[in-house]
């Protein structure tokens, strides 16, 4: 029998660049320029919001970077904000990450149904609720192999499709381009909330680079895979995400761009016509089930090291031969399933901005509070320019949460509310256990 509670540590930088490239690349770039160019007419200041953000998300992920290097452990922004903080604050910060995961799990797994359904499989009376299952289970399947075989299927899913959206960008500027190219009148379309806003959506399409950290236990040389994993994986993002924005405006122009869901879906129509459609649906599928079985693979670790530190039964601490933390992630699976299944996800994700972007606020705090409270302990990475970088970074957080909430402040402040009751509640049931439940300790030499 394996010993319960160890992982393998068998996974190379390539799968920490797949989890970071291939766990955010999605449908949010498909739809994001549209809505980021109704904010503004001026085809220079989309491209400086997204890199704006862009270097926004990089610092971010070289704070996290440096915390997952001085503490690798599974339980990543738990173990994080436990050490810094303290064991209730970190317990909480990993309930909150852990709810959003499961939700963000039921819709993929719902959207996965509506796009195999569109494209004709499987053919038959299926609703997408039962082919997101289907998908789910699939899932399952594969990540019960192995930690060796998920890591290597990362890899394949972010290869497709950062090479997918490279080769689009290259068709669309080979393309004679709008017809009547916009003429901006003024910077910002309506008020700056509106500029605001489209700061949240970008921010959310770059959303999962965080969840690398997850795996430090699993990865070779922690202290430098996954900092060179997060700067070099968003790095490309950022890069991927602005070249394809260029390619927009030089497609559509940015009126075409404001007047469209699917900006990226309009432009491949201009540029190859009605095969575009299948060709964006094909892509929307992988790119969505990467996204889905990164989640259900990242989450599951989550759950295994809160129930490794007492928070949840002994039984979600168990890793089998293969490395895999099988019981977690049967949980996270079903528990995914009843939210798909009952459909409260639908109400729910739109609750769950603001929590999100306050994980990550509470994330900087405690890298403050570590290197006052633990100058001497060892870091392979350190944040550049400390104190100002991350200054900058929990300033524009704090002010993205406040737009979110501005944006919908019913769905935003009643997410926090259900995050903010569920914690409470596991707290008040753990009791003492919430007191004691720091991160498990792992052999030095695995480091």
């Amino acid at each position: 029998m394996p010993k319960q509670g160890k992982l393998l540590r068998v996974l190379g930088l390539a799968f920490g660049l797949a989890a970071v490239v291939g766990g955010v690349i999605g449908q949010g770039i498909l739809r994001s320029p549209g809505v980021v160019a109704e904010a503004t007419s001026s085809p220079l200041l989309i491209l400086v919001l997204w890199a704006g953000v862009g270097l926004l998300v990089l610092i971010a992920g070289m704070c996290y970077a440096e915390l997952a290097a001085a503490i690798p452990r599974a339980g990543g922004f738990y173990a994080f904000a436990a050490r810094a903080i303290g064991p209730r604050v970190g317990v909480a910060v990993g309930l909150a990450g852990l709810f959003g995961s499961l939700l963000t799990l039921a819709i993929l797994s719902f959207v996965i149904g509506e796009f195999l359904i569109r494209l004709g499989v499987p053919d038959g009376g299926f609703g997408p609720q039962l082919v997101g299952l289907l998908a789910l289970a699939g899932f399952c399947v594969v990540n019960a192999l192995g930690t060796r075989v998920s890591g290597g299927l990362q890899v394949g899913f972010a290869a497709f499709k950062g090479s997918v959206l490279i080769a689009l960008v290259i068709v669309l500027l080979a393309n004679p381009g709008a017809a009547t190219p916009v003429q901006p009148t003024t910077a910002v379309r309506g008020d700056w909330i509106a500029i605001g806003t489209a700061l949240v959506v970008i921010w959310n399409t770059f959303g999962g680079w965080q969840n690398v950290v997850l795996f430090a236990e699993e990865v070779e040389d922690p202290g430098r895979t996954i900092p060179r994993a997060l700067v070099f994986g968003i790095s490309s993002i950022a890069a991927i995400y602005l070249l394809v924005n260029i390619a927009l405006i030089h497609t559509l122009g940015t009126a075409g761009m404001a007047g469209s869901e699917l900006a990226v879906a309009d432009a491949a129509g201009v540029a190859i016509g009605e095969a575009a459609d299948i060709a964006l649906a094909i892509f929307s599928v992988v790119s969505i089930a990467a996204i889905a079985n990164y989640a259900l693979v990242a989450t599951s670790r989550l759950l295994f090291s809160l129930a490794r530190a007492g928070l949840f039964p002994a039984q979600l601490a168990y890793v089998d031969a293969r490395g895999t933390p099988l019981f977690a992630m049967l949980s996270i699976a079903l528990a995914a399933s009843g939210f798909l299944l009952t459909g409260t996800y639908l109400t729910l994700i739109s609750m769950q901005v603001p929590t999100t972007i306050l994980v990550v606020i509470v994330v900087m705090v405690s890298l403050v509070m570590l290197r006052r409270r633990e100058p001497n302990l060892r870091r392979p990475f350190q944040v550049p320019l400390y104190p100002f970088s991350i200054s900058f970074v929990i300033f524009f957080a704090s002010a993205l949460l406040v737009v979110s909430l501005i944006q919908d402040p019913i769905s935003g402040g009643l997410g926090l509310l259900i995050n903010g009751g569920l914690i409470v509640t596991v707290l008040l049931i753990a009791g003492e256990r919430a007191k004691k439940a720091m991160p498990a300790d792992i052999d030095d030499d695995d480091q």
